[in-house]
């Protein structure tokens, strides 16, 4: 039977034809088999398996707890989360399309939908100016589906089709490793404002957002008031739903509460998207333990960040990857399951706006997935399925309408060849070419110098580059299957990953977010990988001792990366880069003896023969993830520090400080005029880092000016007198000239221009960055001083 067949239309799998099924019993049909697929482990009392979630619950609240987060606000969001989000989601998602059959898989794909329900009110809400009474949206359903007699059916499972047991606790561990190193890890690292003496600039970047999207729809650039947010702002437009309901502070929103629950949604949906793609319950626990055990050296040696693709300064990354894989389980059900319900159609497209909307990087690997599938199709039937040609039709339409409207960020990119390996540790000593990211003709530099050395550097570069990112690479295993390859959802799944390493491969960003795109496709590359390993294991029952031995493989071959690494100290260009390929050669020469090695003992012990493409496969896997955490504990074992810290992004306590003054004293839509838009504070000079956020994140308000690197203008001047984006010189010099006027040299008319051209109330002064002028206190009223900080209000 083809696993990828169509459910509406006769599907050819080599001289095989499968009849056409409808698209209910081909749905339940795919749950039984993922629930028979492990019936000998059982389906499990219903008490064990709260017992299971109680785990990665109690991890979650003694690690917020450790951060000084009162239990008032954890309850609140925890509570908020389920009745605003979930329970409203699955309702939707069952009565749009159906219930997966079990609860866990229904909370991932309903907390997609119930979120996708949620923006839809905030936009309509905000921009009505209602947002304190935003919780009545989420309440309209659940009042529906209590009121209505047709609808009180999806308060449960029509035909509950359970999963295993094993199932529940190996996602429950995984959940709970997750949670874990992210509360105790990173999030440890990054103190909530105003508790520490540094901040990441991006999270007060995201900050600045999620303030601004509780008060406007369309958002303003908070850095410059008046102009549109230029940004893919959904994840921020999420949070600022969630302040908006539960009335908490959009600092502990962003810092503490809203990523844990949204990691409990990630490893559901990709659990889920791997089962649905293989139709084997316990590929939707590799993929987890794959994100999972990333993130298991954080529970002891914190870092900046969550080990990617998943990411606690990216909100944007996590939350489209999430929403993307959601989409492509709706994906596949409506164009290879054969389902007809057009409510599903309505999940599919409105998902896959919402992970446009967070990140740029999904729609056009939905593009590819569908493309890919549909040229299939169209090369083996010489006709292409309605249904494709309409998904891909409007997955195109969503990918412009979103780069038009909400993408952002994407100025400065442009097109060159292998771009992505300006960053990768070596590459001028094994190139000789120091062109920056970003800058550059439509191929490498290294490529057209002319110098074989330099191009074979490049090689050696890019195989290391598909080391780094082989979570994303293992599914191109599928076509190494000839089964697979004869299956068209196999085509969809290269289609994704194909689409996400061309663009790393042919993106040249100033920040190197070409990057996304292959972290946006390892979900796919999982779902892919979990595939191959059913297949093959289902020729020969394998051994549950082949998991202890990929485990030891994968750790053995990680220590063999990261021991075989090192600095290129080499006199000439030859010998830099031979120690830069010594991780190469060692990796392909212990595989080559670990080949003949298996085939020996294969005929030694017969039982284990056919068995080696199963452990080949999970040892890929596990090499990424032991990799993470070997890395983590060799860098923790030599450098140590419990929190952030940065002289160039260090905040002063003063400046927190007054800037909570600010917010407690002032209307979230007042204007300020303030000189914090270079860090660090000090003597203003050309070429300062313009990435300093303390009004309109910490204080959460509009200005006139403050720190414009992320822009769009900013961006596009990116390599311009040789500087950085971050360096350039402010795209709105009028804006900067007038805000030191008044600061420095003020008089009643450039303030009263102040007031009537930007609707300035405030003036947020830092001493550090320039003596204000005595004459402002006889113009303005000073309101507030502490240490180096003055604030100033205009007077009406």
């Amino acid at each position: 039977m083809s696993t990828g067949g169509s459910g509406t239309d006769v599907v050819n799998t080599g001289s095989e034809q499968v009849a056409s099924r409808s698209g209910a019993a081909a749905s339940s049909g795919a749950h039984r088999a993922g629930s028979a697929a492990g019936g000998r482990f059982g389906t499990g009392a219903p008490l064990l398996r709260l017992v299971a979630w109680v785990l990665p619950g109690l991890v979650a609240l003694i690690g917020l707890i450790s951060l000084d987060v009162p239990l008032g606000p954890i309850v609140k969001y925890g509570a908020y989360f389920v009745l605003g989000v979930v329970l409203p989601g699955i309702l939707l998602l069952r009565a749009l399309w159906r219930s997966t059959g079990n609860w866990a898989e229904d909370v991932g794909l309903g907390a997609v939908t119930g979120i996708t329900y949620q923006l839809i009110g905030w936009a309509v809400f905000t921009a009505l100016g209602w947002q304190s009474w935003l919780a009545v949206w989420p309440a309209l359903v659940l009042a529906a589906f209590a009121a209505v007699p047709g609808l009180r059916r999806y308060w449960r499972i029509a035909d509950p089709e359970p999963l295993p047991l094993l199932w529940t606790w190996g996602m429950a561990v995984s959940v709970a490793v997750l949670l874990g190193g992210a509360t105790f890890g990173v999030m440890a690292y990054h103190p909530m404002p105003p508790n520490g003496m540094a901040y990441y600039p991006d999270l007060l970047y995201h900050l600045s957002m999620v303030n601004e999207l509780t008060r406007s729809v369309p958002p303003q650039l908070p850095q410059v008031v008046g102009e549109s947010l230029d940004y893919h702002w959904f994840a921020n437009a999420d949070m600022a739903a969630a302040v908006d309901i539960t009335k908490l502070s959009p600092v502990i929103v962003l810092y503490r509460l809203w990523l844990l629950p949204i990691l409990v949604v990630a490893l559901l949906v990709f659990a889920t998207l791997a089962r649905t793609v293989s139709r084997t319950w316990w590929t939707g626990i590799l993929a987890a333990a794959f994100f999972a055990g990333s993130q298991l050296a954080m529970w002891w040696d914190n870092d900046v960040d969550l080990s990617p693709p998943l990411s606690l300064l990216s909100p944007s990354q996590t939350f489209g990857m999430i929403a993307g894989a959601a989409a492509a389980v709706f994906l596949i059900e409506l164009l290879f399951r054969g389902e007809r319900r057009k409510g599903l159609w309505v999940l599919a497209l409105t998902v896959s706006v919402v992970g446009g909307g967070s990140k740029p990087t999904i729609l056009p690997i939905l593009v590819g997935a569908v493309g890919l599938a549909a040229l299939f199709l169209l090369i083996r039937d010489r006709k292409l399925p309605l249904r494709f040609l309409a998904a891909g039709s409007l997955l195109v339409a969503s990918a412009v309408g979103t780069i038009i409207t909400v993408a952002g960020s994407t100025s400065g990119s442009g097109i060159e060849l292998l771009a992505v390996l300006k960053v990768q540790v070596g590459y001028r000593a094994a190139t000789l070419d120091r062109t920056p990211a970003g800058e550059g003709g439509f191929i490498l530099p290294a490529l057209t110098s002319g110098r074989v050395l330099s191009v074979v550097g490049v090689l050696v570069l890019l195989a290391l580059a598909v080391m780094s990112q082989l979570g994303a690479a293992v599914g191109y295993g599928v076509l190494a299957n000839r089964q697979l390859r004869r299956e068209p959802l196999a085509w969809f799944l290269l289609g994704a990953l194909i689409a996400g390493w061309a663009a790393f491969l042919l993106v040249d960003h100033p920040s190197v977010s070409e990057t996304y795109f292959v972290r946006s496709a390892v979900p796919f590359s999982l779902a892919a990988v979990g595939w191959l390993a059913a297949v093959l294991a289902k020729k020969r029952r394998p051994s549950l001792l082949l998991v202890p031995a990929a485990l030891l493989l994968g750790s053995f071959y990680a220590f063999l990366l990261l021991w075989t690494g090192g600095k290129q100290t080499g006199h000439s260009q030859a010998d830099r880069i031979l120690l830069i390929a010594r991780p190469v050669i060692v990796v392909l020469a212990v595989t080559v003896v670990l080949v003949f090695a298996w085939r020996f003992i294969a005929r030694q012990w017969p039982k284990l023969a056919g068995l080696g493409g199963v452990l080949a496969v999970l040892t890929v896997v596990v090499v990424p993830v032991a990799g993470v955490v070997a890395r983590n504990l060799y860098i923790g074992s030599h450098v140590r520090v419990d929190t952030f810290t940065s002289k160039l992004w260090q905040v002063y306590p003063d400046e927190a400080g007054a800037a909570l003054w600010l917010a407690g004293h002032s209307r979230s839509t007042d204007v300020v005029a303030t000189n914090t838009w270079c860090r660090p504070a000090g003597p203003q000079r050309p070429g300062c880092d313009a990435r300093g956020y303390i009004v309109s994140g910490i204080a959460g308000r509009r200005t006139v000016i403050e720190g414009w690197a992320y822009t769009s203008q900013a961006m596009a001047n990116h390599g311009v007198g040789g500087k950085r984006y971050t360096q350039q010189p402010s795209p709105w010099p009028d804006r900067v000239a007038i805000t030191d006027q008044a600061l420095y040299a003020p008089t009643p008319a450039v303030l009263q221009r102040l007031r009537r051209e930007y609707a300035v109330r405030w003036l947020y002064a830092d001493l550090r960055d320039g003596r204000v002028s005595p004459r402002l206190a006889q113009l303005a009223a000073l309101r507030h001083s502490q240490g180096q900080i003055r604030i100033y209000e205009l007077n009406r």
